[in-house]
């Protein structure tokens, strides 16, 4: 490609490398704001649309220049869909950019790029190519209607991103206006020198927009490292500030207000303008004495004895500038007085809790012994059993000992009820489980399993000295008499033994094992207490 340095081409390369350099400080803040990201990006665009146009300044060829010149057309578009995406970013409307709505950007530059790339079919961007008349190394690019249209998109997107930054520009805040304005002035200068060219203002074919770009980057430049842009990005002062419930005084160092919110003004008790004013006047009505700390937080409660009592929750925060040196104070007032109500209440509430909470205790207590135990005879039931029986059998693995498992039956108790009626089968229900209580350690559980059965887990005992135990059971229940009315009603007991761990490791197999020999001491003929070996 034959290339030719000019003057062009040095301002369009030194742009590229301001934009260049624009971007890589706005990207070491990146962490601050993510306002830095589009901003990067579209430094970085313009760096490359610059780049773009110095190669064409410098080309020779026409076909070289014509390609160089297509190449532009990427860089602007991407230009300005950035800087529109920045704009939204920069003032705070990043929910307008859905998905949806950010293809719909890209959508324009694109078909733009993609009908200067085809200019050869339809020759819509181009229809013809003149020499410099003054014999430089310039072409003049006689333009048609799509060209036109590529412009019209330009300043539809520019003006759009200009109109959203001078709404945040006319806001109170000193750094909105600061900020906002560079901004704009970084916008404006490239879309005058895109008028000076449309409007045939510059020299026959010379395009200063690439070249106004190197103002834009100065500017930001500014921006970024003199009013710190992506270190300090204002939220709307009329959404963070006069929306807020909690009322926000600033004062400067003489306590003299400087800035407050209507919550305050509602809170202090007057709709008069207090710019101005001292804090210690506004606020004496309070007969409270602030006191400011110049390098603590201060935290207190204030009583208001006005129509109606009053609590506010004050915060004064002391406020310093980049040296360190104190500028002033910000305090936040909380109205707290349904807080205070409700602590009162509380504690009442919490008083009635705390009796209720003991008498639920007590009945608690009583459920858990009713869950615990079987009504008629007082013994444990079959569900403390269960979770009683797993507890020990581990603690039996743990410590190597053995835990045998006595499951008796009263033989024949149905037709007892039968004969002698239900009462009487309660009765001998309740004679048999104070006879198993007397032969019973405290370490056993004894428990009514069903009806008129009966299961014994004996910690640490063996199969013989079980086999002992139940005979002994068996023996002084069938000796016994058990009165009732003017009858006397005699009867037995059967029995299975099982042991863990020889039997099984588990509860359900112990009792398996045990009910298994109860089957055989009541198929040999009841009375009898029987285990397998």
């Amino acid at each position: 490609m034959l290339f030719q340095y000019n003057l062009y081409f040095i301002f369009l390369s030194l742009t590229a490398i301001i934009s260049a350099i624009v971007a890589f400080g706005a990207w070491q803040r990146r962490k601050t704001s993510s306002v830095s990201k589009p901003f990067i990006l579209m430094m970085l665009a313009i760096a490359l649309y610059a780049m773009v146009a110095a190669m064409e300044a410098g080309a020779i060829a026409l076909k070289d220049k014509i390609f160089w010149s297509k190449l532009e057309y990427l860089g602007s578009g991407s230009v300005i869909t950035l800087f529109l995406i920045f704009a939204i970013h920069f003032t705070n409307k990043r929910p307008w950019l859905t998905s949806r709505n950010t293809v719909l950007l890209w959508i324009i530059p694109a078909l733009n790029v993609a009908m200067v790339a085809t200019n050869e079919w339809h020759n819509l961007i181009w229809h013809g190519f003149l020499p410099d008349p003054h014999k430089s190394n310039v072409v003049i690019y006689q333009h048609n209607i799509g060209f036109f249209w590529v412009m019209a998109c330009i300043y539809v997107y520019t003006l759009a991103g200009i109109l959203l930054l001078t709404k945040r520009a006319l806001l109170p805040s000193i750094l909105y206006r600061h900020q906002s304005c560079m901004v704009l002035a970084g916008a404006l200068i490239p879309l005058l020198g895109a008028s000076a060219y449309m409007l045939h203002l510059t020299p026959p074919g010379l395009n200063i927009t690439p070249m106004s770009f190197m103002l834009t980057g100065l500017i930001c430049a500014v921006n970024i490292f003199r009013f710190r842009m992506f270190d300090l990005v204002p939220v709307a002062r009329d959404i963070l500030i006069d929306s807020m419930s909690d009322g926000v005084l600033v004062l400067d160092v003489q306590n003299r207000i400087l800035d407050i919110n209507p919550a305050a003004q509602n809170l202090i008790g007057t709709t008069a303008h207090l710019i101005g004013q001292s804090a210690e006047q506004v606020l004496s009505k309070w007969q409270y004495n602030i006191t400011y700390h110049e390098y603590e937080c201060v935290n207190t409660e204030i009583l208001i004895d006005s129509a109606t009592l009053r609590y506010l929750e004050l915060q004064i925060t002391p406020l310093r500038d980049r040296r360190r040196q104190l500028t002033g104070y910000l305090l936040i007032l909380r109205d707290i007085t349904q807080r205070h109500q409700a602590e009162v209440e509380l504690r009442q509430a919490n008083e009635r809790l705390r009796l209720q909470v003991l008498e639920i205790e007590t009945l608690q207590a009583q459920l858990r012994e009713q869950a615990m135990q079987d009504g008629l005879t007082g013994l444990f039931n079959r569900r403390y059993f269960d979770s009683s029986l797993q507890r020990e059998l581990v603690r039996a693995a743990q410590e190597s000992y053995p835990v045998a498992v006595i499951l008796m039956d009263i033989d024949y108790f149905k037709k007892i009820n039968d004969t002698f009626g239900h009462q009487a089968g309660d009765r001998v229900l309740q004679v048999f489980a104070d006879l198993l209580r007397q032969y019973s350690r405290s370490t056993d559980i004894v428990c009514r399993y069903g009806g008129e059965e009966f299961v014994l887990a004996l910690p640490g005992i063996t199969l013989n000295n079980a086999f002992q135990r139940a005979e002994q059971i068996r023996l002084s229940f069938q000796a016994a008499r058990v009165k009732f009315a003017d009858k006397e009603i005699n009867t037995t007991v059967s029995g299975g033994i099982s042991v863990f761990p020889e039997q099984g490791k588990t509860s359900d197999e112990l009792l398996q094992v045990a009910d298994k020999a109860l089957y055989i001491a009541k198929a040999y003929g009841r009375n009898c207490i029987k285990c397998i070996r």
